[in-house]
C-alpha cells in the first residue's frame, strides 16, 4: 500500500506537466489488454513485482523485469524482457522453517537460517496479436505468446486476451485467460514440472485527465505435470490499481492480497494452508506491481 500512496504522491506533483496520454500504456498492473503499438513504434517498460509476507518470520520476492516493445505492424506486438529476481526470506514457513516460493536453498542449508539471493532468472519473448480492436468493433480480443529460458529452466505461456470498453472508452473491462506449461530445476537437482492456470478480470476507470484507477481479481489453479490430470491447489486475490500517463511516460502501481479462499487437492498442499491462505512454495500473502513506460 505504501508503494501506491507513493506513487499517487509523485504523479500528483507532475500532473501540471500533464499532457494526453500515449497509446501502449498499461492500466493494470498485472493484466494485459488488447492494445499495440502502432507499427515502428518502441517502448521501455520497467516492472517491479513483490511477494510479501507469509504465515510468520519475513519474506519478500521481488521480480524485476527490464522490457523493450516494438510495434510489428498496427496489431503485432514483440517485446524481450530480461528477468531478475531478488529473495529474501527468514522462518516463514508454517513449521518455522525458511523457505518460500523461489526460494532456491542448496543442498546442506540450515533451514532455520536466513536465505538471501540476488539472480539473473531468465530472458522472455512476448508475442501479442490483437485479432480484434475494442476502440471499433463491438469487444477486443487478443492472443498472447511467451517462451522464458533460464539457468533454472524454462516455460511457455500463452494467453486469451479480451476488453471491453464504455463511456467513450473511459471504462475499460478486460480479462485475461494464461496457461503455462513450465519446468524447473532446483539447486539440489530436483526437477518440478507443472501447468498453472489463471484467471484475471478487472476495471479501469479514467476519472480525470491523465488518472485511471480500478479493481483486478485473479484465480489462479496449478497442476502437477504437463496438463491438466492432477490438480494441486487454488488460490483467489484482488485488490486495486491507480495510472497516471503523459505524452512522454506512466507509471502504474496495484497491489492484490490473497483472499482467505484457497483449496489444496494434496496432503501437501492442504498442510501449508493457514487461516483459509495457502503458503508454502507457491504464495504470499500480499502482492505489489510498480510498472513505469517510456515510449519513444
Amino acid at each position: 500500500m505504501r508503494i501506491i500512496m507513493s506513487l499517487t504522491a509523485i504523479a500528483a506533483l507532475a500532473s501540471v506537466l500533464a499532457q494526453p496520454a500515449t497509446a501502449g500504456e498499461s492500466p493494470f498492473g498485472w493484466i494485459y489488454t488488447t492494445d499495440t503499438h502502432p507499427k515502428g513504434k518502441k517502448e521501455f517498460e520497467q516492472w517491479i513485482e513483490t511477494q510479501r509476507g507469509q504465515s510468520q518470520g519475513d519474506y519478500t520476492n521481488t521480480l524485476l523485469r527490464s522490457e523493450f516493445e516494438y510495434g510489428v505492424s498496427d496489431n503485432y506486438q514483440i517485446a524481450l524482457y530480461y528477468n531478475q529476481r531478488y529473495v529474501n526470506a527468514y522462518r516463514n514457513g508454517i513449521d518455522g522453517t525458511t523457505g518460500g516460493p523461489d526460494v532456491d536453498a542448496p543442498s546442506g542449508f540450515d533451514p532455520m537460517s536466513r536465505y538471501s539471493k540476488f539472480r539473473f532468472e531468465s530472458v522472455s519473448m512476448e508475442n501479442l496479436y490483437r485479432l480484434s480492436n475494442p476502440y471499433t468493433d463491438p469487444i477486443g480480443m487478443a492472443i498472447y505468446f511467451e517462451p522464458s529460458i533460464g539457468p533454472r529452466g524454462w516455460e511457455l505461456e500463452s494467453k486469451f486476451i479480451l476488453q471491453k470498453n464504455f463511456l467513450d472508452d473511459r471504462l475499460i473491462w478486460a480479462t485475461n485467460l494464461n496457461v503455462s506449461v513450465e519446468r524447473t530445476k532446483s539447486a539440489t537437482g530436483e526437477v518440478e514440472r507443472a501447468t498453472p492456470v489463471d484467471v484475471l478480470t478487472g476495471l479501469s476507470y479514467r476519472f480525470r485527465n491523465n488518472w485511471s484507477a480500478g479493481m483486478e481479481a485473479r484465480n489462479h489453479r496449478e497442476f502437477t505435470g504437463y496438463g491438466f490430470g492432477q490438480p494441486d491447489h487454488s488460490a483467489w486475490f484482488i485488490g486495486p490499481n491507480v495510472h497516471y500517463a503523459t505524452k512522454a511516460w506512466w507509471v502504474t502501481g496495484a497491489w492484490r492480497s490473497q483472499l482467505k479462499q484457497a483449496s489444496g487437492f494434496t496432503d501437501e498442499q492442504r498442510a501449508v494452508i493457514q487461516n483459509g491462505r495457502i503458503y508454502g512454495g507457491e504464495h504470499a500473502r500480499n502482492e505489489f506491481m510498480v510498472k513505469v513506460g517510456v515510449p519513444f
